[in-house]
């Protein structure tokens, strides 16, 4: 029987991360083979003397991090946790490792999948997809029920209070920022549309304004003091600017009350719109998170939201929340477009959301990336001339490289990837051509691998990086 430790009942820790934390060790130093079967809930909470619930909290934060699985006929075991799905390619074979493919995705941006299809997802769905189709779509902002229960979650989670009219369902981010942008028009005749950018940033963003024909105006970020509201307010002629005031993407920054009443305060003497991306607003990892810009000024705020963090980017859902004006013309630009999303999976959604599943999924990815965070905190600590930062918020982070340059990155991407590991360079969140400064860094998620497979990873990228801070020259065969 595998060991559950000693629980102490009078720490401040609660019980089932006790019983998560012991079990886990017992899994990691190899006392507990992958395959073998672990008690039912109902047996372990017997023998311990504790509710079952703590049993099933504990054995969900497991699950969930990758270290058990549910096989047929319900049986819980232990999953497989060693194996050779992050072993290095052959150093001497070059060719082998240009070729060899991704094992490991490490690149942000993908959430942990594992466990979503649980019965609350099966059974939305399967009802969703159980009625006849409507002959048309009825209403081009959304499937009413949707954006009731979207209102719904932001009053709950960000403090809004938005009526359903004010939401429009949208096929993810990019899809919001695609239609906000043609739903806008220049204050100013004769020149394209102008938009401010954040840089470094969502470098989707910045695609697809320059598919539009826009006129891009990138405003830098730093990681001290984020983004330049200095050099924002000098520019009256911008008829919009992107903003992640919450969890900036990649530094990981965020815009404190004093700077988003100066930014509010531009925009309304400027007459600009704010497109709020309030990227990350889920998982704030232990500061109190702010209000959203939407909330302190409906009228000149657009506010974006998605589901891809929480659940997936494939999913492709998300909302716009606006108002007054701004909402009228964006619901004009949407019936022109036709909606994206399927009304099955709309209902879907609805479903999920209204039953309370959606808020439970969350609560138990939110353990389980703080989790993780905590283990990138623990394997970073100590190694001298190294940072890692971002980690505020979100499902990334990023490691401050000691050699500056671009080439420096890329070393380290390529050593990365000869390993079968994914990252991303920093530098490649900057604009082309516009004036930065960026330091040297690697940016990674550590969301979508199982917790075993992301710290084998992680070791990875710590040998190579403290290869960098130890000299100049980055030599393959010394790490």
């Amino acid at each position: 029987m595998i060991s559950a430790g000693i629980l102490d009942r009078d720490s401040d820790v609660p019980l089932h991360e006790q019983l998560a934390h012991n079990l886990r060790a017992t899994i990691v130093a190899g006392r507990a083979s992958g395959g073998d079967a672990v008690p039912s809930t109902r047996a372990l909470a017997a023998d311990l003397g504790i509710a079952r619930g703590t049993a099933v909290a504990a054995y969900e934060i497991l699950a969930g991090e990758g270290y058990l699985s549910t096989r047929p006929g319900g049986r819980t075991v232990v999953a497989e946790v060693v194996g050779s799905s992050t072993r290095p390619v052959e150093r001497g074979d070059h060719a082998s490792a240009k070729t060899a493919p991704a094992v490991v995705d490490l690149r942000p941006g993908r959430p942990h999948t594992t466990g979503i299809a649980d019965a609350a997802w099966r059974s939305a769905w399967r009802r969703a997809g159980g009625v006849d189709p409507v002959s048309d779509v009825d209403d081009v902002r959304g499937h009413p029920p949707l954006r009731d229960q979207i209102a719904r979650h932001l009053g709950r989670t960000r403090g809004l209070d938005v009526v359903p009219d004010e939401v429009i369902v949208t096929a993810g981010t990019s899809d919001a920022v695609l239609l906000t942008v043609l739903a806008l028009t220049p204050r100013n005749v004769g020149r394209p549309l102008r938009v401010g950018i954040e840089n470094p940033g969502y470098p989707r963003v910045r695609r697809i304004l320059h598919r539009l024909r826009v006129e891009v105006v990138p405003f830098p970020v730093r990681l001290d003091d984020g983004l330049d509201l200095d050099a924002v307010e000098a520019r009256a002629d911008l008829d919009a600017l992107v903003v992640t005031p919450h969890h900036h993407y990649p530094l990981g920054t965020r815009l404190d009350a004093a700077a988003r009443a100066r930014l509010l305060t531009w925009a309304a003497r400027t007459g600009a719109v704010i497109v709020e991306d309030d990227y990350d607003s889920e998982f704030p990892h232990g500061r109190a998170p702010l209000p959203p810009l939407h909330l302190l000024d409906p009228g000149r705020v657009v506010m974006i939201g998605t589901l891809s963090k929480v659940l997936s980017p494939s999913l492709r859902s998300g909302w716009i929340v606006a108002t007054g004006e701004l909402r009228d013309r964006l619901v004009a630009t949407r019936a022109d477009l036709d909606p994206p999303v399927s009304q099955v999976q709309q209902r879907a959604l609805a479903l999920y959301l209204g039953e309370g599943a959606l808020a439970r999924h969350t609560a138990r990815r939110r353990r389980d990336y703080r989790h993780r965070r905590r283990l990138l905190l623990e394997a970073f600590a100590g190694i001298d001339g190294v940072e890692l930062t971002a980690t505020d918020g979100g499902l990334h982070a990023v490691v401050l490289l000691p050699v500056a340059g671009a080439a420096t990155e890329q070393a380290v991407v390529d050593q990365l990837a000869a390993r079968g590991i994914l990252v991303s360079p920093l530098s490649g969140y900057a604009v082309p051509g516009a004036a930065v400064d960026v330091p040297a860094g690697i940016v990674f998620g550590y969301a979508e691998p199982s917790t075993p497979v992301l710290m084998t990873a992680v070791a990875e990228l710590i040998a190579i990086v403290r290869a960098v801070a130890s000299g100049p020259r980055l030599d393959p065969d010394t790490v």
